[in-house]
């Protein structure tokens, strides 16, 4: 054989060769024998779930490095198994029906037929609703505190009660929260029925119906004086406690005036103040008139604030009620009247600081909540201050002993009344009226008249002890 010839057959047999390694190279790849791991994990870790259908997060691992994993495989209860399938870190999945635990199996196989072992989790699926109940006050009837206790019960079939939210109203929420069997709430301001609403939720997200109770929340009688004055026509009176407060407007307080300023601070002892602004119906059953009539802004209701009395009708008014009933009552001082409008609040209303005037309709009648109705407006329809004192801010201005001075340097710092000797004709007024803007409505709000009559000012009734 020539040289040629040699060569050529090398170069075939190297071809051949080649031919039969590489199959056998490739065997190689798949000749594993170490079976791959996995993991799975259901609903990231829940342990409950309302819903059959969960999501699968999957993890593989073929340990030789050998072989690759290519197939996954499912099953519930680890003797059927569903069909082999591509392999994905995320799967949907569907529980069997019927509450209880679940369990899912997964096994992986690689490329060279070697099966994982058969890894699972198992998740509980609970499709019914926790229940529960709820108690004010051991379910008394009334409470003449807005602090309340709470006694909450639940109860679940099913994955267990985790969580409860409160509601006054059932529209708005509490955020949820660990369960307590006992809780302190403090119920809205306003006297009348109340009602606390509570839900429970379990781990599996199923929310319990709404269950609530309710409670009457009433004057303590402790604190009220009732007067009858002539004709049965009563005047409530409200004790107001002694302390010590801050009297005009902090320098920062959105729209304060020259005239709120210095804040100082004022010790007064107790009083008491009519829980209402002086009605028609009691300035006429003492007086025996109706000054009122004629004008075009009053509200001819008796139980609307009695206007077109000046300050010196509020001190005849005085003087007859005081024979009549055998008890001194008066004005009250400037430092009384702001004393007991803010309640014992250092905010620009006794509600709050109400900084764009979202809730002051709620508390005050004023020029935005009197634009079609412009008269002053039945007592006692807006809510209460901590005092239980109706209409401190707007409705009407309210008459008060001090003359009129254009800040508070010199002012007593003992609650009593500020008057010039002799008696300036420019006297105080507090409070904010039916046509006057929300901002002038403030607790530290105030305004100087001289001495006469209009269809926005009226008085509030005060007794010393």
């Amino acid at each position: 054989m020539g040289t040629k010839s040699w060569m050529a057959v090398r170069m075939v047999g190297a071809v051949l060769l080649g031919f039969a390694v590489l199959p056998q190279v490739e065997a190689a790849a798949f000749s594993g024998s170490t079976p791959p791991t996995g993991s799975i994990v259901i609903n990231s870790n829940r342990s409950a779930t309302k819903s059959t259908s969960v999501t699968l997060a999957l993890g593989w691992n073929d340990a030789d490095g050998k072989s690759d994993v290519v197939r996954m495989r499912f099953s519930n209860d680890g003797a059927t198994w569903f069909a082999w399938e591509s392999l994905a870190a995320a799967k949907s999945y569907t529980l069997p029906p019927g509450d209880g635990y679940k369990t899912v199996r997964v096994q992986f196989l690689d490329r060279a037929d070697n099966r994982s072992l058969v890894y699972s989790d198992y998740i509980r699926l609970d499709t019914t609703a926790p229940t529960g109940g709820i108690a004010i006050n051991a379910g008394a009837s009334t409470t003449i505190s807005r602090s309340v206790t709470l006694a909450l019960n639940w109860s679940d079939s099913g994955a267990g009660v985790t969580r409860m939210r409160f509601s006054d109203n059932g529209s708005t929420w509490t955020s949820w929260e660990s369960l307590k069997a006992t809780r302190a709430r403090t119920l809205p301001e306003g006297f009348g029925n109340h009602t606390v609403r509570v839900q429970y939720t379990d781990s599996a997200d199923n929310y319990s119906p709404v269950y609530s109770d309710y409670i009457k929340l009433i004057e303590d009688p402790a604190n009220t004086q009732t007067f009858m004055l002539p004709g049965n026509v009563p005047l409530v009176m409200k004790w107001v406690p002694g302390g010590t407060f801050m009297m005009g407007a902090n320098v920062a307080e959105d729209g304060s005036s020259p005239y709120e300023f210095p804040q100082h601070s004022v010790t007064l002892p107790g009083f008491w103040m009519a829980k209402y602004e002086l009605t028609k119906a009691q300035w006429t059953a003492v007086m025996n008139s109706t000054p009122w009539d004629g004008e075009t802004k009053v509200l001819f209701d008796p139980n609307s604030p009695a206007v077109m009395v000046s300050g010196n009708d509020a001190q005849a008014f005085f003087t007859t009620v005081s024979t009549y009933t055998g008890k001194t009552f008066r004005l009250p001082s400037e430092a009384e009247w702001e004393y007991a409008c803010r309640g014992g609040k250092t905010t620009r209303f006794y509600w709050g600081d109400d900084p764009v005037y979202t809730a002051i309709g709620d508390y005050a009648w004023y020029k935005g909540s009197c634009s079609t109705e412009p008269f002053a407006h039945a007592v006692g329809q807006k809510l209460p201050n901590a005092f239980g004192l109706y209409d401190m801010n707007g409705n009407v201005d309210e008459w008060c002993e001090d003359n009129f001075h254009t800040d508070y340097t010199g002012a007593p710092a003992d609650g009593t009344a500020w008057v010039d000797s002799p008696r300036g004709s420019w006297q105080i007024c507090r409070g904010g009226h039916w046509n006057e803007y929300n901002v002038n409505c403030r607790s530290a709000a105030r305004m100087g008249y001289m001495g006469g009559s209009s269809d926005y000012i009226g008085f509030r009734v005060v007794r010393t002890p």
